[in-house]
């Protein structure tokens, strides 16, 4: 039995894992070369990617005996070394076996939320002591780690763990396959989009993914549908976006304007960009947010400068439509919005160096404890801020440009509250109003993701 077959996507790291479990169902072959098995196995990456499932379908397809080492069964940091002397003489007993440690970095990371450094440090050691002891019995160490920088390079060494396997999240064709793996054998009708799905779930593990689909089918049966669709599914990534359910909660008829005029600017800024990446609007509150535009990011696509600039002039395409139609008054309801735009912009100063490696920050000036020149930084601020304010300008310019097309989005937002992919780019369609010159050329598409949230003044903290 291929114990790889419940793990949807991932082709290359399936390949790599099934190979080793070859390996040890042919480790006799091995031995009479003269060649060992791999002594370590680290598998690392982000929460929810997939790390013990894979090392788990690993330990099944290879069939040798597998110890587990369980932080859970250690309770103090005396017990340590003995229990896991005891564990790794009892792989040797049955060699060749697998030692299979689960979340190492809880065990032997630095100090985090999980140990203090000091028992972190003595675990390390001693793991590195009874490694060493063991080194010829026989015996493969498989480990899963959530943060790789949290183990020290002693361990990651070859002749301890030989090989490092990292699993990303999942890329689009990965996502695809994840998401129809979930889709068999539940109820789904026509309406659920495949490749919608695909690209909304940009940036999310499998994890999120089963989570999101399993919430949408929780929807369907509290609202009748029969079957799960897409507006479900919709339904599910809002919820798990903004942490929270739309409130249908009183609102002024200014203070509704007002949120329309802003998501209408950031709608329009995304229509005239890329509309095909378009998901959703809406003014309705929502955990933290008084209104939203959603949108894909394709996190497979290379980013560029244009569409970087054009990312932070989509951010701030909502305060420049509360400028355009509001002039006479400074409403406070942009500083999500505003925070999203100068960390994109700060990234392209002092990371991506694209006006200049002057500005650009040393490798020790990334850590926590890196310090940095007062002049550098005054030097990172001021051209960050010289970038954030010609995007803001441009953004001015396209809602000016675009004034009747966003005022009718906005009109439209007031009215119905919300609006489905589907209603978005039928209205767009049909306003003939835009212009040809006023639509990018597909070279220069950008996507974004979430606009939002947005905070406006009734509220007392500013987020």
């Amino acid at each position: 039995m291929d114990h790889f077959e419940k793990i949807a996507g991932y082709a290359s790291e399936k390949k790599s894992l099934k190979e080793l479990a070859l390996l040890f169902r042919r480790h006799r072959e091995l031995a009479d070369m003269g060649i060992r098995l791999p002594r370590g196995l680290l598998i690392s990456g982000e929460p929810g990617v997939g790390k013990t499932i894979m090392a788990e379908a690993l330990i099944a397809d290879a069939g040798v005996p597998c110890i587990r080492v369980s932080a859970a069964e250690i309770v103090d940091e005396e017990a340590f070394s003995p229990y896991l002397e005891s564990k790794f003489e009892e792989a040797a007993a049955g060699a060749p076996a697998i030692v299979f440690m689960d979340e190492l970095d809880k065990l032997v990371g630095g100090a985090d939320q999980y140990n203090s450094g000091r028992f972190n440090l003595a675990s390390t050691r001693q793991l590195l002591q009874v490694m060493n002891d063991h080194r010829d019995d026989g015996i493969t160490v498989v480990a899963t780690v959530n943060d790789l920088n949290m183990i020290c390079s002693a361990l990651k060494r070859s002749g301890r763990f030989d090989r490092i396997l990292e699993i990303r999240l999942p890329t689009s064709d990965d996502r695809r396959e994840i998401i129809r793996y979930y889709m068999a054998g539940k109820a789904a009708d026509n309406s659920v989009d495949v490749e919608m799905f695909t690209k909304m779930s940009s940036g999310m593990s499998g994890a999120d993914i089963e989570c999101l689909f399993n919430e949408a089918g929780i929807h369907a049966v509290l609202e009748k549908h029969g079957a799960i669709s897409q507006q479900d599914i919709d339904f599910a990534v809002e919820q798990k976006l903004f942490h929270g359910t739309p409130r249908e909660t009183a609102m002024s008829s200014f203070k509704r304007e007002l949120i329309a005029a802003h998501e209408a600017g950031h709608l329009v800024a995304g229509l005239l960009t890329d509309p095909d990446s378009v998901v959703d609007a809406a003014i309705l509150p929502q955990g933290n947010s008084e209104g939203h535009v959603s949108m894909t990011i394709d996190c497979d696509e290379p980013a560029t400068l244009a569409r970087m600039q054009d990312r932070i002039v989509v951010a701030l395409a909502g305060k420049a439509s509360e400028a355009v139609f509001y002039p006479d008054n400074v409403y406070l309801a942009s500083s999500d919005d505003i925070k999203m735009a100068l960390a994109l912009a700060e990234q392209l100063v002092s990371t991506e160096g694209v006006f200049g490696l002057h500005y650009c920050l040393f490798p020790s000036q990334c850590s926590p404890f890196g310090e940095l020149c007062e002049d550098k930084q005054k030097r990172i601020e001021a051209k960050t801020t010289e970038l954030a304010e010609t995007c803001y300008r441009r953004a001015i310019a396209l809602i000016n440009e675009n004034r009747d097309l966003v005022a009718f989005f906005a009109r439209i937002l007031a009215e119905q509250y919300s609006l489905t992919r589907e209603e978005i780019l039928r209205l767009y369609r049909e306003q003939t109003t835009v212009t040809a010159s006023a639509v990018k050329t597909p070279e220069e598409d950008i996507t974004i993701t979430i606009i939002g949230p947005q905070t406006l003044p009734e509220r007392k903290e500013i987020a």
